[in-house]
Parts: C-alpha cells; structure tokens; sequence
C-alpha cells in the first residue's frame, strides 16, 4: 500500500464535503474512506481546523490567484470571479473559507501580491489591508450563495404569500432579477466603492502637500 500523504487526505475531505455536506467531514469519516485507522491521519491533520485550514490551502491554490503583481482591479475582479468557480466547483467544501482563514505561505502569497497592488496604487498598508478583507468578505458571501445554488438550495422568499397591492415592487422586480445580476451589480459596485476611497486618500494627500 502506497504511504498516505496530507494531500490524499484533503481530497478525500473536499470529496466528501461536497458530496455529503461540510458537516460530513470527520477524521474519522475520512479514515473510513481511505480504509485506514484513524491514528494514521495525524501526523498529517492532528485536528479538525487542521483539514479546514488544508481545504482553504487546496481551494485557494485551485483558483490560481494571481502571484506576480497585478493592478488592484485586476486581482479584485480575479478573486472574486475564482471564489465563484471554486463555489460551483466545489460546493461543500467551499464553506471552510468561511470558517478558517488562509494559514501558510501557498495560501496566502496572493495576498501580498493584492496587499502591494492596493499599496502601490495609493493606500496606506492599513487601508489596503481593509481593502483585501473588503473584497474577500463580499467574494466569500457571494460564492456561499452560489454554492447554496450549485447544490439546488436557493432560498427565496414566498412571493406568492405577498399581496400584490401591497408590495408591488418587490413581486416585480423579484420575478426580473436573476441571481447573477445581483453578483455581478456586488462587484461593479465595490470597484466603485474602492476607486472613490482611493480618490478621495489621492485628494487628500494632495491638500497637505506644500504648495
């Protein structure tokens, strides 16, 4: 029998994740899968928030994020379209980004490369700080909804129990609006948010500068 690796092991979470549920996902369930005691997983994944954090290590380098420097609105529209994929992709298994955050340098090397875009763009390191977690928190909540969608687990409210008289718009425009326009109108609008913080930190230097 080929030796067991923490690679093999992540897989067999992440396949069980989506398959049955970010709940499923045990050492001892994975052992069972893999046909071997559970002692044999921890020198791989002593605990459970150490398989979450290898899923969210997995997940990230999945997406591909970019590693060489990138305009700030680059890596954002890049993040948030992988974060997307990784959802539909991986539909269980994407609720560890949710849980844990990034944990080692090949999870978070993208990070840097969109804390130095931000920086060199115009932000104090603070603020581009602000700026990354800004965008992985709407990426992450939007990628949780599509996920819920890749697994048939759309949640809407009951239209039909809302007299029409009486909330008009709401039955309206519910009955027009996709779930992707709602993602896509999320994105267009945090560039804007993140352009108008950047000018107005642009206007403001620019008032303290000696004349």
């Amino acid at each position: 029998m080929a030796p067991l690796t923490r690679d093999q092991i992540l897989r067999t979470a992440i396949r069980i994740a989506d398959h049955e549920g970010p709940e499923a996902v045990t050492l001892r369930r994975i052992s069972t899968e893999l046909g071997v005691h559970v002692t044999s997983l921890y020198n791989h994944v002593p605990t459970r928030d150490a398989i979450t954090d290898g899923i969210v290590e997995v997940l990230l380098t999945e997406a591909k994020l970019p590693v060489t420097p990138v305009p700030w609105e680059e890596w954002t529209r890049h993040f948030f379209a992988a974060m997307g994929t990784i959802a539909t992709t991986h539909p269980g298994a994407f609720h560890a980004l949710q849980q844990r955050p990034a944990q080692g340098s090949r999870a978070t090397a993208s990070f840097e490369i969109a804390l130095a875009a931000f920086v060199q763009a115009g932000f104090s390191a603070v603020d581009a700080y602000s700026a990354v977690k800004t965008v992985a928190l709407l990426a992450v909540e939007v990628g949780l909804e599509r996920s819920k969608a890749a697994r048939g687990e759309v949640l809407e409210t009951r239209l039909d129990e809302l007299p029409v008289d009486a909330f008009p718009l709401v039955r309206s425009i519910a009955a027009t609006a996709t779930p992707e326009d709602v993602w896509a109108f999320a994105l267009e609008t945090l560039i804007a948010g993140l352009r108008a913080q950047l000018g107005t930190r642009s206007a403001n230097r620019g008032d303290h500068e000696p004349s």
